[in-house]
């Protein structure tokens, strides 16, 4: 099993160039057989998520998926909440006068 150290120093530049961290590994079974997962996310761990290691290309697959991760989780904190956009386009008693 490779430790969090050893997943670190193989994968930590590729998920930080990617605006992410890595925040542990595990072993979980899966269909007969042990996996290891990295667990990855954002800087502050708002959002965490789990990737299969022994994958082809993992290092293109680790920095798509951060990449994902941090755009999808930055655009959730900046995106206005769905009443506020469908209030905004209905012009308010004071514009009308």
């Amino acid at each position: 099993m490779t430790s969090l150290a050893e997943a670190e120093s193989k994968f930590a530049h590729v998920v930080q160039s990617a605006g992410g961290q890595i925040f542990g590994i595990e072993k979980a079974a899966s269909v007969g057989r042990q996996e290891e997962k990295l667990t990855i996310g954002t800087p502050d761990g708002f959002v965490k998520m789990d990737v299969v290691l022994n994958q082809p290309n993992i290092d293109a697959v680790l920095r798509e998926t951060t990449a994902g991760v941090v755009k999808h989780t930055c655009e959730l904190r900046t995106a206005p909440p769905p009443a506020l956009r469908a209030a905004s386009l209905v012009p308010s008693i004071r514009q009308k006068k």
